[in-house]
């Protein structure tokens, strides 16, 4: 049975693509980008493992319980995973939710093949947001985007061309106060608080 290392999960949040959306914070980054927001992500350990089937379960709540209306996958790398996270959006795409992938390589890089399953992953996303973060060449007018640099591809027709500008999305950060601590996830210029 397919596993992935997981950083956190957010069952909904409106900050992290178009509209509700369950979002997977993957485990391990080869990249170094500074002022990456999510540093503790970056470590090739093991977090929490967790099959795709019990990653699968709680989609299917998210759905029933919060109305999702698709999937973001973030991190960490989400590419040095394609081969579960694949199998998940495979799920995704069958059930009619849209599909996000955020990932500090380009689309180049990603289908050059360096990644088991990079190709089955890419087949299965309709938003494809590429290349490293660059903290000197912050992007304040796309949604969801952290810097210039990168890229949008619009990878299926889900989603109408252009909605990166639109203002119908929430943007901004998101506020989850826990037993213990207090979380915060969405835009990254604001991680830097």
């Amino acid at each position: 049975m397919l596993k992935l290392n997981i950083a956190n999960i957010i069952n909904c949040t409106e900050v992290e693509g178009p509209g509700k959306r369950f979002a997977i914070w993957v485990q391990g980054c080869l990249k170094r980008c500074k002022g990456c927001c999510n540093p503790e992500m970056l470590d090739l350990k093991s977090n929490q493992i967790i099959s795709i089937h019990n990653v699968i379960k709680e989609i299917q709540k998210a759905v029933i319980n919060y109305e999702i209306e698709g999937i973001t996958f973030i991190g960490g790398e989400p590419f040095l995973q394609a081969k579960g996270l694949s199998e998940i959006a495979k799920y995704c795409r069958k059930n009619n939710l849209s599909v996000m992938i955020f990932s500090g390589y380009t689309l180049k890089e990603i289908q050059n093949g360096e990644f088991e399953e990079s190709q089955k992953l890419l087949d299965n996303c309709d938003i494809l947001v590429d290349g490293e973060f660059e903290i000197n060449n912050l992007d304040y007018e796309r949604n969801w985007i952290g810097s210039k640099n990168q890229k949008i591809h619009y990878l299926s027709d889900f989603y109408s061309k252009g909605i990166e500008y639109s203002k119908e999305f929430k943007e901004g950060l998101e506020f989850r106060i826990m037993k213990n601590n207090i979380q915060f996830n969405g835009d990254p210029i604001g991680c830097e608080l």
